[in-house]
């Protein structure tokens, strides 16, 4: 053993040490904790346990139950790590406690959730179908061109796993692309997870958005969705790309639909908030009153 995994091990068990000799959380606090977390826009989760850590006395960012919540807020918002040689995208599906599946290379994996990094990779056998195979892998390559078509690459990633065989199948599809601007105070995260059977498709989007310069807004969007569809796997390629040609008619509409909504927003809901015009029913000159504003003011 070289010094340097020496003192790698000698760190990890200080570590260890210190969250052992931390007073332990009552129940009331985990509780704020965990849902803290669990409602932080991605991209922000590390950030705000740091404060949390400041605010609440005993709690530490390594405590076994702040990695499990900050586990599950990635899983939640469909992560994407790295590392390894590998990319791949973490959800509660190919989640197995302290290890995750790569179902379409065979491998078991695990992860850093603080850093968002695949530390290590190990071989599994896993059950194949080779018609459901056969799909999957056209899946990858018709959302592969999706995604370089309407997404920003270095941002965004999926999955297709599938469970069951040709007789009886459920495909999963997941895809994710994040927009971090942490250092213009902006973060942006769109979600959509799709099962798909033999005779429909049905989605459900998380599209959200945190803008905190100055300010805190937050758009938070949910929205389900079912399409009729017949997959006879006899025809990988072309079944691949109607599912796909699906996604996208889909996505397309509830963007536009979005864009809409909130090109609209100040007609449609301001409006019924509060009145256009004051009380006297006029508007106010602003340019011939600024001077008797001001003027009132340093008085």
């Amino acid at each position: 053993m070289d010094q340097e995994q020496q003192e790698q091990e000698q760190q990890e068990v200080q570590q260890q040490e210190e969250v052992q000799n931390q007073p332990t959380l009552n129940q009331k606090q985990f509780k704020i904790v965990k849902y803290v977390i669990a409602n932080t826009p991605f991209g922000q989760a590390n950030l705000v346990i740091k404060d949390l850590c400041k605010l609440i006395n005993g709690l530490n960012p390594d405590d076994p139950q702040v990695l499990s919540e900050l586990k599950e807020h990635n899983e939640e918002h469909l992560a994407v790590v790295k590392g390894q040689g590998l990319k791949v995208v973490i959800s509660t599906l190919n989640s197995n406690e302290d290890f995750y599946v790569d179902q379409k290379n065979s491998k078991t994996l695990k992860v850093n959730h603080e850093q968002l990094t695949i530390v290590s990779v190990d071989d599994v056998e896993l059950p194949k179908d080779p018609q459901l195979d056969a799909l999957r892998d056209e899946l990858d390559k018709q959302l592969d061109l999706y995604l370089k078509n309407n997404f920003n690459e270095q941002l965004s990633g999926f999955y297709v796993l599938y469970q069951g065989d040709a007789s009886d199948f459920t495909i999963y599809v997941g895809i994710t692309a994040k927009n971090l601007q942490l250092n213009n105070y902006y973060v942006g995260d769109w979600i959509s997870k799709w099962e798909i059977t033999n005779k429909d498709i049905k989605g459900k989007y998380q599209i959200q958005a945190h803008y905190y310069e100055e300010g805190n807004i937050q758009l938070l969007n949910k929205h389900d969705v079912v399409k009729p569809i017949q997959l006879k796997l006899q025809d990988p390629k072309k079944e691949a790309q109607s599912i796909v040609e699906i996604i996208d008619a889909l996505e397309t509409e509830h963007l536009k639909g979005l864009e809409q909504i909130y090109g609209q927003f100040n007609n449609i809901f301001f409006k019924a908030m509060r009145r256009q015009l004051p009380v006297t029913q006029s508007k106010i000159d602003w340019s011939t009153n600024v001077a008797k504003l001001v003027g009132n003011l340093k008085l």
